[in-house]
């Protein structure tokens, strides 16, 4: 049994309560509730279910990817529903459960959640965190994790799109990107296969070569293939390398696809 203690009655949403008694059609463990002087007790009859926490050692790579399909699965169908909210399933390895018949179930607090969390959406990405921890310890795992982590830049919060890449273990990328400039002084594409594809601005060094921008260093950045993913390193650059916006930490490997905008110094390309 799975036993949590909230410290005032006030904090129990008795519509969530409500939904959780025949949570078991929606993949969430029946929640039970206990009261004793202003406090409320939450108890969980875990009897029938293998908690995932510790089958995690005992399963193949594939068996837990076939796992996470199915949590996407209930994660999907949860969205719909105004009973609970998602910032309340507890997100970790051992608040998920597996019956007999290795479907899912889940545990959701029926706690009150502040109007700030329920516009946060922080439980999107508690997802992503769960995933790569059910993996990152199983051979294999750093691949998927990679996967995981391309998923998310490329369509945040799209689960059929990550479920779809989980099913298939390995991207389904085409073989090149193009990059396409956009404001510099002359219109630049540069073809990217699965060799390292360096940018800047030395023409001797870089293998794509932007000539007149002194803020471009001579060896800006370098984007490649990982066998999982396309994904951009700045190399060091003095006025750094930007994905979508946001500044990059050198030396790192950030997942791309197409429709990513790549910034280097003030020199944006678009993704193709």
């Amino acid at each position: 049994m799975r036993e949590f203690l909230l410290n005032s009655e006030e904090l129990l949403d008795r519509n969530a309560l409500a939904f959780l008694e025949n949570g078991e059609i929606w993949g969430l463990l029946p929640c039970h509730c206990v009261r004793f002087n202003e406090k409320v007790k939450l108890a969980y009859f875990t009897e029938g279910y293998t908690c995932l926490g510790r089958q995690i050692p005992h399963m193949s790579l594939d068996e837990i990817c076939f796992v996470e399909q199915k949590l996407l699965d209930r994660i999907r169908m949860l969205e719909g529903r105004m009973e609970i909210s998602l910032e309340n399933l507890v997100w970790d390895v051992d608040g998920i459960y597996l019956d007999g018949q290795e479907r899912v179930f889940c545990l959701c607090l029926p706690a009150v959640v502040p109007e700030s969390s329920l516009t946060s959406q922080i439980y999107l990405k508690r997802v992503y965190a769960l995933l790569e921890e059910m993996v990152e310890h199983i051979p294999g795992g750093d691949e998927v994790c990679r996967q995981i982590e391309f998923q998310k830049e490329k369509d945040f919060g799209n689960w059929q799109s990550l479920k779809e890449a989980l099913m298939r273990r390995a991207p389904m990328e085409d073989e090149t990107l193009t990059l396409k400039s956009v404001n510099t002084p002359q219109p630049l594409n540069f073809q990217v296969g699965h060799a390292e594809f360096t940018i800047g601005s030395d023409q001797e060094q870089a293998d794509g070569w932007i000539p007149g921008m002194s803020t471009v260093s001579p060896l800006h950045a370098v984007v490649g293939w990982n066998d999982i993913c396309f994904y951009v390193m700045d190399l060091g650059s003095a006025n750094g390398t930007f994905l979508n916006g946001q500044r990059i930490a050198p030396m790192a490997q950030i997942p791309i696809g197409k429709g990513s905008i790549l910034k280097f110094a003030d020199c944006t390309f678009s993704v193709e």
